[in-house]
C-alpha cells in the first residue's frame, strides 16, 4: 500500500512514510494511492466483528505485513483500546422507535479523539522502537485534541509531546486534563488567546503549521 499527495506533487511514501510525515513536503496530505475494494461477503463478515476487531481488519488493508505483522498489529489495536472502560471500546445504546445512540465517550479523556489517537501512538512507538529513533510531537488544539494526545504518549519513552492550548479557550476540565500530567515526555504551553474572526485559524494550530515547514511531527 503507498500514499500520496492530495497536491500530486511528492514522492508516494509507506503507511511509515505517511504516518511520520504529518504533511506531504508539498504541502498536501497523504492519502491512499488506491482505495481497497470490498466485496458484500467480506462486510457480511465483519458485521459481526467487535470495534478492536473491525479496526484490525481495516487497519490490515492499509498496512502491509512487511511493515508490522498481523500478530503485531493485533497487540498494538488490543493495547491502544486497553485502558477503555467499556469491553466494547464503542457501545451502541439501542433506544425507542428505532433510534440508536452510539458512545464515543469510554476512552481516558471521554472524547472521540481517544479512538484514533490511542492508535496512532501505538503505531509511532512500535516503529521508533524499531529504528531505535526519537520524536517530537508537536499538537496545536482548541481542547479535546490535545488532551486525548497526551494520554496517549504519556510515558512512552520514544516520544516527547509539545502541546499548545488557547489560554481562557479551553474548558476547566480541559485545561486540567492537559497540565495535570506529570511526565516527563509532556510539554504543554499557553497561548495567549485573540479575537478569532470565522475562518481564521487559531494561534496555536497556525504554530504547528509552520513547524512542519522543519519537518516537526504534528497531530
Amino acid at each position: 500500500m503507498w500514499y500520496v499527495s492530495t497536491r500530486g506533487m511528492a514522492p508516494r511514501v509507506n503507511f511509515e512514510g505517511a504516518l511520520f510525515s504529518g504533511y506531504a513536503p508539498d504541502g498536501g496530505l497523504y492519502m491512499p494511492e488506491e482505495l481497497p475494494q470490498l466485496v458484500g461477503e467480506t462486510l457480511r463478515q465483519w458485521s459481526g466483528l467487535s470495534y478492536a476487531g473491525l479496526v484490525k481488519a481495516l487497519c490490515s488493508l492499509f498496512i502491509g505485513p512487511e511493515l508490522i505483522p498481523k500478530d503485531d498489529l493485533n497487540d498494538l489495536i488490543d493495547r491502544a483500546f486497553s485502558r477503555f472502560r467499556h469491553k466494547e471500546v464503542v457501545h451502541l445504546c439501542r433506544l425507542r422507535n428505532g433510534l440508536n445512540v452510539l458512545e464515543l465517550w469510554h476512552g481516558v479523556t471521554y472524547a472521540f479523539k481517544d479512538l484514533s489517537l490511542c492508535c496512532t501512538a501505538q503505531f509511532l512507538q512500535y516503529f521508533l522502537e524499531k529504528r531505535k529513533k526519537h520524536i517530537t510531537v508537536v499538537v496545536g488544539t482548541s481542547g479535546d485534541t490535545g488532551s486525548a494526545a497526551i494520554e496517549s504518549v504519556q510515558g512512552a519513552k520514544n516520544v516527547d509531546i509539545i502541546v499548545l492550548l488557547p489560554k481562557g479557550r479551553c474548558t476547566k476540565i480541559q485545561e486540567l486534563q492537559m497540565t495535570t500530567v506529570l511526565r516527563e515526555n509532556v510539554h504543554v504551553f499557553g497561548v495567549c488567546t485573540y479575537s478569532a474572526q470565522k475562518g481564521e485559524v487559531p494561534p496555536c494550530q497556525l504554530t504547528c503549521h509552520i513547524g512542519t515547514e522543519g519537518r516537526t511531527s504534528t497531530l
